[in-house]
């Protein structure tokens, strides 16, 4: 509790010094942190800073982690609660979207189509710290935020209090996530307190989620949510939860496979075709009709493609996009190598199409977790560009999957380098001492971080029978060895008998 808490801390109080704010707001006029602003050596130090914090929130949750993975009860809710209470007032971290989300807003209450135009149309302060990357395109996101910061943007203009607003929808969608996934993790027979511990207590999903504001928490508490409530059986409601997730950001949406796949269990393909077509065509109605209550209609549809504009290294498309155009120009053929790039990235969204087809109409109840997770994951992997908060979206329904050891030291160990290298985002853009600094100290704590994973989940024993244990029920390899050597003795006293 207390080294979590005062790493968020440490985090709060460097984002005063590495964040970009307005220059209006009350951060830009802060003694000491305005001194240090403005100086190469002070944002230097607001780097080291950052980074330290996000190590002692990480080691932290390793802490919790081992313990939880060896049978120890915590109280994990109130631990994430007092993680996230230092982050709730703090400039965004990491990123500029949530300056962009309040300019969107402020269009929006203008009357203006935030799907048309971008944040540029407008002037003031409300704009002062809107990436400039951003300004002149359109809002590639679900009506329903802009809806929301529209009516945020009615009650006032001061952009930090806009992006206050929108951290709140991040936290709501926190909130939902820890409703749902002890909920999901009991259905799909996995430990609930390790798949809270995996999700909820994720210093990943704490700084780029809650941290950052960005709306993606929201889609991903939706979109959780829907699978819960289809659980019960209420798989009407479910699909309309689902289209209100892909009202957020589009692929929370996706969830409609575990929808279809809950309605009709271990049916053949035809029985699951119409499945998901049922659920698809509520869950769009439910999307369509929100664009429409809100006035702010569907055109962000033809604006999905502006985060394509970042050429991200997480994205295999981009990368293999890039490669190839690098190699083209090489060879001389200029024409060719302008086409390569969109080509690839045309590639790899059927691809992703494809898989995301497959897993629809091939996977039963028992599998539709990680159904769910994989096709979010091909997007990222697969899609035109991919940000590092991109991977919370496969977060939840991995966790929940009945995740074997392997499993579980990838997604420990990825959520600790994202968090860790965090720093390391557009906001360094060019700046080649920060970039090269903060680098060495991501590889440094990272590595230290990364130690101990060794250590953190139990190695396969022989009492397995050479299979990796599922982290389901019981914690421990010992355990089953235990039960089953109480098996034994049970069978050898029966047969005296």
């Amino acid at each position: 509790m207390v080294r979590g808490v005062v790493g968020a801390f440490v985090v709060a109080a460097a984002s005063l010094v590495t964040s970009v704010v307005p220059a209006s707001s009350w951060v830009a006029s802060l003694p000491i942190a305005s001194d240090l602003r403005h100086s190469l050596p002070g944002r230097m130090i607001g780097l080291a800073f950052m980074v330290f914090g996000l190590g002692l929130l990480g080691w932290a949750w390793l802490s919790v982690g081992r313990d939880v993975l060896a049978g120890v009860q915590h109280r994990l809710l109130p631990l994430v609660a007092a993680w996230c209470a230092p982050l709730l007032f703090t400039p965004p971290l990491f990123s500029r979207d949530a300056w962009s989300y309040a300019a969107q807003g402020a269009l929006v209450s203008h009357g203006l189509d935030p799907y048309a135009l971008g944040p540029g149309a407008l002037s003031g302060r409300v704009i002062e710290a809107v990436d400039p990357m951003w300004m002149n395109t359109p809002a590639p996101y679900g009506p329903l935020p802009l809806a929301y910061g529209g009516l945020a943007a009615q009650v006032t203009l001061d952009p930090y209090l806009l992006m206050l607003a929108h951290r709140a929808l991040a936290l709501l969608g926190i909130v939902l996530i820890a409703w749902a996934i002890p909920k999901l993790a009991v259905a799909c027979r996995v430990d609930p307190t390790i798949a809270t511990w995996l999700v909820v207590a994720n210093p990943m999903l704490i700084t780029h989620g809650l941290g950052a504001a960005h709306n993606d928490v929201l889609m991903l508490g939706l979109a959780c949510s829907a699978f819960a409530i289809a659980l019960t059986g209420q798989w009407g409601t479910a699909a309309v939860i689902a289209g209100t997730a892909a009202a957020v950001k589009a692929p929370g949406g996706l969830v409609v496979i575990a929808i279809a796949a809950v309605m009709s269990p271990l049916a053949g393909r035809a029985l699951r075709l119409a499945s998901l077509a049922i659920a698809g065509v509520v869950s769009v109605l439910t999307l369509v009709t929100i664009g429409e209550l809100t006035g702010v209609g569907s055109g962000w549809l033809g604006a999905l493609d502006v985060p394509g504009l970042v050429r991200s290294p997480f994205s295999i498309a981009n990368l293999l996009g890039m490669g190839t155009s690098g190699v083209l120009e090489w060879l001389g053929a200029d024409t060719a190598a302008q086409e390569a790039l969109q080509v690839i990235r045309l590639l790899g969204i059927l691809t992703a199409l494809t898989l995301i087809a497959v897993l629809g109409l091939r996977s039963h109840i028992h599998q539709a977790a990680r159904a769910v997770g994989v096709a979010l994951l091909a997007v990222i992997l697969l899609g035109p560009t991919a940000h590092d908060w991109y991977f919370l979206w496969c977060l939840p329904f991995l966790a929940v999957a009945r995740p074997g050891r392997r499993l579980t030291t990838a997604v420990v160990g990825v959520s600790l380098i994202l968090t860790i290298a965090a720093p390391l985002n557009s906001s360094l853009r060019g700046a080649v001492i920060p970039i090269l600094v903060t680098t060495a100290l991501v590889l440094v704590v990272a590595g230290a971080l990364l130690g101990h994973l060794r250590t953190l989940l139990p190695a396969p024993q022989a009492a397995t029978g050479g299979r990796e244990p599922r982290i389901v029920g019981t914690r421990l390899v010992s355990s089953i060895r235990e039960r089953r050597n109480g098996e034994i003795r049970s069978a050898t006293s029966t047969s005296r008998s």
